[in-house]
Parts: C-alpha cells; sequence; structure tokens
C-alpha cells in the first residue's frame, strides 16, 4: 500500500512540474547524476531517512514523462553545486543555498563551465592551508608511518 501511494506521489508531482514547465515553454531539464552509494559509515538516523527514498523511481519517471513531451533532458554531476552556488550566485541574485545550487546545476546543463569565485581561492589560501599545515605537524609519528596515515599524509600534501 505504501510502495503505490509514493509511486503515485512521485507520478503526480512529475506530471505537475512537466505541465507548468510546458505552460512556460520550456523545452530542456537538467537534473542531478544522484549516486547515493554508501561509501561512509552512517548512523541508524541516516539509514532509515534514506531506506524509503525512491531516488531510482524519481529519476526514471523524471525521463519517461519528459520523454513523451519531447524535452530535452541532461544529467549533470552535481559535485560541489552548493558549494559554488554559495559563493557566486547566492549574494549576489538573493537565492538560498539549495536555490543557487539549482542555478549551477542548470548552468552545467546549458554548457557553462564554473570556475571558483576568487574570494573562495582567498579563503582557500589564508584559513584553510594553516589548518591543513597545523594538521600535518599535529599528526603523530606512528600514525604518519602506518598506511592510513600516508594516505592522509599524500591527501594533505596534494590539496596543499
Amino acid at each position: 500500500m505504501r510502495a503505490n501511494k509514493r509511486n503515485n506521489i512521485i507520478g503526480e508531482t512529475v506530471r505537475d512540474v512537466y505541465d507548468w514547465l510546458l505552460q512556460e515553454n520550456v523545452g530542456a531539464v537538467a537534473i542531478e547524476n544522484i549516486q547515493l552509494r554508501q561509501q561512509h559509515d552512517t548512523d541508524k538516523r541516516f539509514n532509515r531517512l534514506t531506506h524509503h527514498f525512491k531516488k531510482k523511481k524519481l529519476t526514471e519517471t523524471i525521463l519517461r514523462r519528459g520523454l513523451r513531451p519531447g524535452f530535452c533532458i541532461k544529467k549533470v554531476n552535481p559535485a560541489y553545486t552548493s558549494v559554488i552556488g554559495r559563493f557566486k550566485y547566492m549574494k549576489k541574485y538573493g537565492l538560498s543555498v539549495h536555490e543557487s545550487a539549482a542555478f549551477v546545476i542548470g548552468r552545467r546543463g546549458l554548457g557553462y563551465r564554473e570556475q571558483l569565485p576568487k574570494e573562495l581561492i582567498h579563503i582557500i589560501k589564508t584559513k584553510v592551508k594553516r589548518h591543513l599545515i597545523a594538521v600535518l605537524g599535529s599528526m603523530e609519528e606512528s600514525y604518519k608511518q602506518s598506511k592510513s596515515g600516508k594516505k592522509q599524509r599524500q591527501y594533505i600534501a596534494m590539496m596543499l
């Protein structure tokens, strides 16, 4: 019963969105290429929240319903969209973090390449670099020699 209700909600929502897009004469849609693979330890709360989320069904419905009326649908990489949106577009256009991330996704769908803002580069050079050097210096020698310590040192060195 619950699965059918979820499917119905997904279908109705996607239909309403495409109806609105048709009214606005929009011909293309850019969506995130979301992959919620578990690559890290999670807690019970996160597992409970994501277990019933039907991302595959949602993505399939967006693709299927969009292709019927002839929409051009493009999947884009969602990496760093919220960071870029926060620093480049949030203040400039008065958007929320989520709206500015969606703005970046739309721009990627149009083929624009985003560069890091000068403001962010300055922050990285001043604050983050000092922090990475402090982390590297505070590592214990035994940890530096371990396998995971070597990998972490290589990663920090690459970031510096």
